[in-house]
């Protein structure tokens, strides 16, 4: 016999278990998907500068929506997924209107907006200034938050 099978019974074996019960296995999450929409442009008045928010800059913004996974897949329409055209202009219009000065309120409007909208367990968003108007700054600021539906 191999020495690892005597002695001491391996971890998960059943040996020398009797009379006792495994805990039960935890049960499963719900099945979720996932949409990504990376890429997603639009021209935004923030910053902290009152020359950040005349001038406007460009802001990209990269989403990911959890949704629950539908039991079964039925007729190949938009009926259990979200509508990633839907969810590109709800993005869209909530940075072309915000006047906020920083990033993170930005990203922080973008997530709520974006749960209100949709029925969704969680989202993440990815914010990044392209251009920022001041002199000699040549780094893309960047914030990412993810938030879940309470």
């Amino acid at each position: 016999m191999p020495r690892a099978a005597r002695g001491k019974p391996r971890p998960g074996s059943r040996a020398g278990a009797r009379g006792s019960r495994r805990p039960a296995a935890p049960a499963a999450a719900a099945a979720e998907d996932i949409l990504r929409l990376a890429g997603i442009q639009a021209y935004g008045h923030l910053g902290v500068t009152r020359q950040e928010r005349d001038l406007g800059q460009r802001v990209e913004a990269d989403i990911e929506l959890h949704y629950p996974a539908p039991e079964e897949r039925g007729a190949d329409t938009l009926d259990s997924v979200i509508d990633y055209e839907e969810a590109h202009r709800v993005v869209r219009a909530q940075i072309e209107m915000s006047r906020c000065r920083l990033l993170e309120t930005l990203a922080e409007e973008l997530a709520l907006a974006l749960l209100q909208e949709f029925d969704v367990s969680r989202v993440r968003i990815r914010l990044r200034k392209l251009h920022v108007p001041v002199a000699g700054f040549t780094a893309s600021p960047e914030v990412e938050i993810e938030r879940r539906r309470s």
